[in-house]
C-alpha cells in the first residue's frame, strides 16, 4: 500500500528551503516560478543576529530568512493554510507526512542531515550538513520517494535513513522530524500585489524591526560587537561564532564553500524578475545590492585571519548600503496592504 504523485519540479542549487513550495504552487496554481523568485517573494533579503547564552554556539548570524519562518511567511502571503510539527517522535511525524500526502496536501520534510542522504554521493557519510529540504511526493512500505532541489528526478530514502536524517535540531532552522504542510490554492493573489506586499513588508522588517535581532539594527550591532567576541566569550567559543558567521556567508551554507554572496545575488535575481512582472524599476536599489555583495568576500577574508576590526567594518559598511536599498525600495512600492 503506498501513494505516488506526479509533481512538477524545477530544480535549481541549493534552494532548498523554498524548492519544495514551488513546486507546490506550480502544480496547484499553474505558476511555473523560479526558485530564486519565490525565494525573495518569502523575505529573502533578510538578516538576524541571535545571541543566546544556552546556544551553541552562542552568537550566531543569518543572512535571508531560516527556512520555517520563510515557510510560515510564505503561507499567510499566499492565503495557504499552514500546519507544522516538530520535536515529537519519527512514527508520529511521518504518520503525519503520510496523511498530508493521502489528502493531497504533500509535505515539506526539513530540516535533514545530508550525511544520510545517499543521492549526495560527495557528501553521504562523510560529512554532517543539518540544514537540507525535501518535498514528500510519495510513500510506499519502507521507502519514502522526495523532489530534491538539486536532482531532476524524483530520489528514494529508506525509512531508516529518514529517520537518522530527519533527528536533527538546527537553531532558526527547526528541530526534529520537522514537517510543513502548505495547502496552495488554485486562485492565487495577483503577482504584482504579492510583490509589493512582500517587499514592503521585507523594507519595514529591514528598517523598522520588530525586535532587535534582525534587520539593519541587528547588523549594527554585529559591527559594534564582534571584535569583542573572543575577550566576552572565551577565545575557543568566539572561534565557533566566528566560523558559523563564515559558513554563512557562502549561498547555499558551507564553511568550505566560495560563493560569497550572503544570498544577496538570490534577491536581485528575485528583483529582476519582480521587476518585470509588476512593471517596477529596482536598478537602483539592485546596484546598492551588488555593492554589498562586493563586500562579502572581504568580509570572509577577515573572519578567516581573525581580523576583527575588519570585519566589524565590513558589517558597517554593508549595514549603510543595505539601509540605502531598502530606503530606496520602500520609496517604490509603498507601504504593505
Amino acid at each position: 500500500m503506498g501513494r505516488l504523485q506526479t509533481i512538477p519540479h524545477r530544480r535549481a542549487h541549493g534552494m532548498c528551503p523554498v524548492n519544495g513550495i514551488r513546486d507546490l504552487v506550480h502544480w496547484r496554481s499553474g505558476q511555473d516560478w523560479s526558485n530564486e523568485f519565490l525565494y525573495g517573494l518569502g523575505q529573502g533579503g533578510g538578516f538576524a543576529y541571535l545571541r543566546f547564552k544556552a546556544a551553541d554556539p552562542p552568537r550566531q548570524v543569518y543572512w535571508g530568512i531560516a527556512g520555517p519562518r520563510q515557510h510560515k511567511y510564505l503561507a499567510e502571503l499566499l492565503d495557504a493554510e499552514y500546519t507544522d510539527f516538530e520535536n515529537r517522535a519519527f512514527k508520529f511525524s511521518w504518520n503525519k507526512a503520510r496523511e498530508a500526502m493521502d489528502a493531497g496536501t504533500p509535505p515539506v520534510l526539513g530540516p535533514l542531515d545530508m550525511f544520510h542522504l545517499h543521492f549526495y554521493e560527495d557528501i553521504y557519510h562523510k560529512r554532517h550538513i543539518p540544514i537540507h529540504y525535501v518535498l514528500l511526493v510519495g510513500y510506499k512500505e519502507e521507502q519514502a520517494y522526495v523532489h530534491d532541489t538539486d536532482k531532476e528526478d524524483i530520489q528514494e530514502i529508506s525509512l531508516d535513513e529518514l529517520q537518522l536524517a530527519w533527528d536533527v535540531n538546527v537553531p532558526g532552522l527547526g528541530k526534529r522530524n520537522r514537517l510543513v504542510v502548505l495547502d496552495i490554492s488554485q486562485h492565487l493573489p495577483p503577482v504584482d500585489m504579492l510583490i509589493r506586499r512582500s517587499i514592503a513588508d521585507e523594507c519595514q522588517t529591514m528598517l523598522h524591526p520588530p525586535v532587535s535581532m534582525v534587520g539593519i539594527s541587528a547588523m549594527e550591532k554585529v559591527a559594534s560587537e564582534i571584535a569583542r567576541w573572543p575577550e566576552e566569550l572565551g577565545k575557543d567559543t568566539a572561534t565557533q561564532c566566528l566560523r558559523q558567521v563564515r559558513e554563512y556567508l557562502n549561498s547555499p551554507p558551507d564553511l568550505e564553500g566560495d560563493h560569497l554572496t550572503a544570498g544577496r545575488d538570490l534577491y536581485i535575481t528575485f528583483l529582476q524578475e519582480a521587476g518585470e512582472m509588476a512593471e517596477l524599476d529596482f536598478s537602483e536599489a539592485i546596484g546598492r545590492l551588488r555593492e554589498s555583495i562586493a563586500a562579502i568576500p572581504e568580509l570572509a577574508e577577515a573572519i578567516r585571519r581573525n581580523r576583527l576590526e575588519e570585519a566589524a567594518a565590513c558589517f558597517q559598511r554593508i549595514a549603510e548600503v543595505e539601509a540605502e536599498t531598502y530606503t530606496k525600495l520602500s520609496e517604490i512600492v509603498g507601504s504593505a496592504t
